[in-house]
């Protein structure tokens, strides 16, 4: 799908043909959260679903890599409003847009490309390197190199739903090589594990898309005060969506910059 152009954005994002680097390290040592910005109105999309869902397929799983699937609303003109669509996803992915802190794959930080403003699939690795979602080799080499360094913070947490409220504490606490400039923030969102939709119009139209870690409400960007190097704990309450059972739902929490992107560490916490 053609990128979709937007004025205020005038940050030039790299293209997906940079290749990733081979023979990336084997080292694992932290959980690495990657974001998908996906839309079932996009015909480009299923491909890059599928490199999401499939992870735990190849050894990607949860111990390895948290995914998040947020679902654009921009495409929905196209003919298909699609379900898990929401504007909050769309500002997300605005954000990352004006930061101008994304890189493309591979560690070369020079490299530029032709896509501006926000397109879809884009998938986000640790909140640094972004790339057209559908290349799965892209995919699972930005996975492992990001998975060499340690995480930067330690996160616990004690939240029982009740009803349709999930509520409770997050602790974080920083560990020694955490940037304590760093303006740093938690986030807790809720993912549908998997999700079939038989899709009637647009670009996808008459396919049934099997869609996994679909974001369905998430967080504010939390502050966090860690510049003094202890633990913070912040109060968590987050509305699930009616009729989406807990059964069916993972509970992320993560830490991120602000101003920089990145993720010093990421958990599912049920």
């Amino acid at each position: 799908m053609t990128p979709i152009r937007r004025s205020l954005l005038a940050v030039t994002l790299a293209a997906g043909g940079c290749n990733a680097a081979r023979g990336a390290p084997e080292a694992w040592n932290r959980v690495v959260l990657v974001e998908l910005y996906t839309s079932q109105g996009c015909s480009s999309c299923p491909p890059a679903d599928a490199v999401v869902r499939d992870f735990p397929r190849r050894g990607l799983g949860r111990d390895k890599v948290v995914p998040l699937a947020f679902h654009v609303d921009y495409w929905d003109r196209l003919g298909w409003p699609d379900p898990f669509a929401a504007p909050a996803n769309t500002r997300r992915q605005e954000w990352y847009a004006e930061s101008g802190r994304l890189r493309p794959p591979g560690g070369d930080e020079r490299a530029s490309g032709e896509i501006t403003g926000l397109y879809t699939p884009q998938m986000i690795v640790n909140g640094q390197v972004h790339f057209t979602g559908g290349r799965r080799g892209v995919a699972e080499d930005e996975i492992r190199r990001a998975a060499a360094r340690p995480p930067d913070a330690d996160l616990t947490a004690a939240l029982a739903p009740g009803g349709d409220l999930l509520a409770g504490t997050v602790r974080v606490a920083p560990r020694a090589t955490l940037d304590r400039r760093g303006d740093w923030r938690l986030v807790v969102a809720l993912a549908a594990r998997e999700a079939h939709t038989r899709v009637l119009h647009g670009e996808n139209g008459g396919d049934t898309l099997v869609e996994a870690a679909i974001v369905r409400a998430m967080t504010d960007r939390i502050p966090l005060a860690l510049a003094g190097g202890g633990p913070a704990t912040r109060e968590i309450r987050l509305q699930k969506p009616a009729g989406l059972a807990w059964s069916d739902v993972d509970v992320v929490a993560f830490v991120q910059d602000e101003r920089t992107r990145a993720v010093a560490a990421v958990t599912t916490l049920r």
